[in-house]
């Protein structure tokens, strides 16, 4: 009998490698968005899917919840860490951003826009099962909404932006209308503000629970700088995070009038917003006569009466009184009298006009309150819809060069004559104090249409079609979004398709045989005598031929590890050498 096993020489052997391009489906069930290694995979697919079977959880991320007990693995008594795995994603993804390199997975592209609620879930792609990563422009994933009625279609933009397709069609408008306008150029989330960053209480002036200075970041497009004093972070609000104003005096519920206390600024609860531009004409901020912008926030109004009475109206937003100019692009107040929202602009030349909503705001809940100029017209919505409009051609220049106030009105007032010197020094005076909260405070250099206007409805009023992002390269995608058909549940059914790139490796292995080997079967149905291993006696004659089916590849240990079936056997004929070429992938 001729050899069984032959050596392959180094030149036999060769190796080419290429990368494959395939597309994947996970199906989400009961939570579940982590691969199970110990599941099966179903093949067949001619598009080349992969479907993999399923469990664990799509890994619920909560800031304020250390285990959620919603969202754990189906098949373990163990809750998820929730808050770790939003701390996780809050420090390598979204803490920093948009510095690239504090930051993972960024492409450098402008375009990219990451924004991490409270609340958000976690798909891995792991990269020993779907290859080098997400192919980006790939990713599609579906899944009714909770409760059910609302559609939720997402797909990335190239950029590692998650956006809803449905949500363009249910408010009436084409997907390139839902987009807000460009230059988002004060952005205050107040997602960074956590309860655990009160200030104690160490001095009479200051209120227990407040949050330190400086703690308010600016999320826009020029990070101004924020400074807050006497405000507190609160949970629940529109959005998760938001801040309070008390409107008190220190923690007097009585509010003085007297110049002294109006000048103590360390009692009064407040925040002040400077330009980054080192408070220099033509900053960011800096809106002047004719310019279009829109100014938009949450607003909660408690049902118990504004401590500050003194005057009307407690203001909201509010630019410095100047002595010099008594203009103003923007201000909101809170009519305490009417319980209204009044919206003014002022000119150069005096010129004011005014916008009041027909809504009562003072509620107890969050209206969206949207204030803006969109050519020579103010328009005021509350909760989306068009309350109050007012037709304005500035005749006079506006220049907002100065510090910009959230929750109360700040007034240079002249002090008492100095004798000595001729002159009356200038206090600033805080007023017009403002009781409630405020959310997702945000200011653009420019005014947004009424498809917009709509569009913000229909997404909860963040104005941005944005849910989560994808991190091509890690292979994890972020669902986050404030929308209650997102964060009443996660979504318990769903698909997600995605194309990822695998190298494999092609093995080529060429056999040689020569004319005298292999002529002899190896088929055990040739053997007449198993003891002897004598074989029937016509395998020896002229006529007898074996015929080749399979081919075999072995390690050293004679462990088989490939094995090649001929489409239809071919005979070995002992006059000729033959070659073999054996392809696989690995």
């Amino acid at each position: 009998m001729s050899e069984v096993f032959k050596t392959f020489n180094k030149d036999d052997v060769s190796k080419r490698d290429f990368k494959a391009h395939k597309q994947y489906t996970l199906t989400m069930a009961n939570f579940s968005a982590s691969y199970r290694p110990d599941q099966p995979m179903e093949f067949g697919n001619p598009q080349a899917s992969v479907v993999p079977t399923l469990y664990g959880y799509v890994g619920k991320a909560d800031r304020f919840t250390e285990f959620n007990s919603g969202s754990e693995d189906l098949n373990s008594i163990s809750p998820i860490p929730s808050r770790s795995i939003w701390d996780n994603l809050w420090h390598m993804y979204y803490r920093n951003w948009p510095e690239p390199g504090k930051v993972f997975c960024t492409s450098g592209d402008s375009r990219e826009q990451r924004e991490l609620y409270d609340t958000a879930y976690v798909i891995s792609v792991p990269h020993y099962m779907y290859g080098d990563g997400i192919h980006p422009g790939t990713v599609d994933i579906s899944f009714p909404s909770t409760p059910s009625g609302q559609t939720i279609n997402l797909t990335d933009d190239k950029f590692g932006n998650l956006y809803n397709t449905a949500y363009a069609s249910s408010s009436g408008d084409a997907i390139d209308a839902s987009i807000p306008p460009n230059g988002t150029v004060l952005y205050l989330p107040f997602k960074d503000l956590t309860p655990y960053q009160y200030m104690p209480a160490y001095a009479k002036t200051f209120l227990d629970n407040q949050l330190p200075l400086g703690t308010i970041k600016d999320y826009g497009m020029f990070e101004n700088t924020i400074r807050s004093n006497r405000v507190k972070v609160i949970t629940g609000s529109a959005y998760g995070t938001g801040i309070e104003f008390t409107g008190q005096y220190g923690s007097a519920s009585a509010i003085p009038t007297d110049d002294t206390s109006a000048q103590t600024k360390e009692s009064w609860s407040y925040a002040t917003i400077s330009p980054s531009t080192v408070i220099a004409p033509g900053g960011p901020l800096d809106f002047i006569e004719n310019e279009d912008f829109a100014i938009s926030f949450y607003l909660n109004v408690p049902t118990a009466q504004q401590y500050d009475l003194d005057d009307n109206f407690n203001y909201i937003f509010s630019t410095k009184d100047d002595l010099n100019s008594y203009s103003f692009f923007a201000s909101i107040a809170f009519n305490n009298s009417t319980k209204k929202i009044v919206a003014k602009r002022r000119d150069g030349n005096s010129q004011t006009s005014i916008c009041t909503s027909t809504t009562s705001v003072n509620d107890g809940k969050y209206h969206h309150i949207l204030y803006q100029k969109t050519g020579s017209t103010l328009q005021l919505y509350i909760d989306h819809n068009l309350e109050s409009s007012a037709n304005h051609t500035d005749a006079g220049q506006i220049r907002n060069n100065q510090t910009f106030t959230l929750g109360a009105n700040i007034s240079q007032v002249e002090g008492v004559l100095d004798a000595s010197t001729n002159t009356r020094p200038v206090h600033e005076h805080i007023n017009q104090v403002f009781r409630g909260s405020l959310d997702e405070f945000r200011i653009y250099s420019g005014s947004l249409t009424s498809a917009q206007v709509n569009y913000m409805g229909t997404s909860t009023g963040t104005g941005q079609n944005h849910w989560g992002n994808v991190f091509y390269s890690h292979g994890q995608i972020v669902l986050t979004h404030p929308s209650s058909a997102y964060t009443a549940k996660a979504p318990e059914q769903g698909t997600v398709t995605f194309r990822g790139t695998s190298k494999i490796t092609e093995n080529i292995y060429t056999c040689n045989i020569k004319a005298n080997e292999y002529n002899q079967t190896l088929n055990p149905s040739t053997v007449e005598n198993h003891k002897t291993k004598e074989l029937y006696e016509f395998t020896n004659t002229d006529v007898w031929n074996p015929y080749i089916t399979r081919i075999g590849l072995y390690n050293d240990e004679g462990q088989l590890l490939v094995i090649g079936s001929l489409s239809q056997p071919m005979q070995k004929i002992p006059e000729y050498d033959m070659t073999f070429v054996v392809r696989f992938d690995t």
